[in-house]
Order: C-alpha cells, then structure tokens, then sequence
C-alpha cells in the first residue's frame, strides 16, 4: 500500500477492512450474526459434552451394568441382549465419535444448510435408491447388457430409457452451471 508516494505496511486492520469489502465474507459474517445465539448454544453444549465425556461414557457404562446386573429377566425388554455389550468399547467409541462429530461440524453445517436436505432432493434421492436397487437386480439378470453400439440405440427407443437420460442431461446441464469457470 501507498501513501503520499511512500510504501507502507499493511496493518492487520487494513487486511481485516479489505477482507470485509468482499460481498461472501460479509454475508457469511451476517448469517454468524443473524445465528449467534444457536452458535452459543451449540458451542457450549459441545464443550459440556467434551469436558464431561469421561464422566457421561462412566455413567452410561453404569447404568448399563446396572441393567445387567439388579434387573430381574424380563424386567426390561431388549436387557438381555445387554449382556454381550462391551462397555469399554462402547465407551471408547463415544469418545472418538464425540472428538469426529466436532471435526465433521464445518462438513455438516454445509450438508444441513444445503438444498440437500430439502424434501425435494430428499424425494429424488430416494426415487435413485430405489432406481440402483432395480437396476442392481437387472444388471444381475442380464449381466451381458445391451450389445454394442446398435444394442445401445436399440434401447433408446424405450421411453424410461429416454427419460432418465433427459433427467440426467438436466441434472449434468444445472451442475455444469455450478462449476467454476476455468
């Protein structure tokens, strides 16, 4: 940076101005602003599940022993099954999953923020589980597929074919759009 000809340092203050002047950085900190009371509470609920992770995995391991041990058979439905349970494992699996769910919250703040959640796309992801199911036991029917290049336009002429080859030219035409340009 330059003033009255001479170079100067870029203070940190510049640096943070600069940084603001750009349109996603801003709506990115007023979409922090506009949540800052649910980010509190997330923070501090994490935190209490960090610093008491040891004494709630103690608990839990208690109170499953507690189950296994004073109940009377049958007492509890599903207690007997209890008795195969390794409680240490348990309890370190809480732990190393409580330590990734706080790795994984940038990744699934985006996921839930996304239109990946939306009924929508939550319909026709369902629509493609089912489709790779049918698809799955087709292909295990007919594992030779179409022959060639004919077989290949021979099976355009079926109007689900067409169809699910129009949904996918949509769907690469909006993700195309959605990639930066080179």
């Amino acid at each position: 940076m330059t003033a009255n000809g001479q170079a100067i340092a870029v203070s940190p203050a510049d640096a943070l101005r600069e940084r603001l002047n750009d349109a996603d950085v801003a709506n990115s900190l007023n979409s922090l602003l506009d949540h800052a009371d649910l980010l509190a509470i997330l923070i501090d609920g994490l935190d209490g599940l960090i610093r008491r992770g040891d004494e709630i995995s103690n608990s839990l391991v208690s109170a499953i022993d507690e189950l296994k041990g004073s109940s009377p058979a049958g007492s509890i439905p599903g207690a007997k099954s209890l008795g195969d349970v390794d409680l240490q494992g348990l309890a370190g699996s809480l732990a190393s999953l409580s330590g990734a769910l706080i790795d994984a919250t940038p990744a699934l703040n985006t996921l839930l923020t996304s239109r990946l959640v939306d009924p929508q796309s939550a319909q026709v992801i369902a629509l493609l589980g089912e489709a790779l199911v049918e698809g799955k036991a087709a292909a295990d029917a007919d594992p030779g597929g179409p022959k060639g290049i004919f077989g290949l336009w021979r099976v355009t002429k079926d109007k689900d074919i067409v169809r699910g080859l129009g949904f996918i030219v949509q769907v690469a035409r909006a993700f195309g759009r959605r990639l930066p340009q080179e």
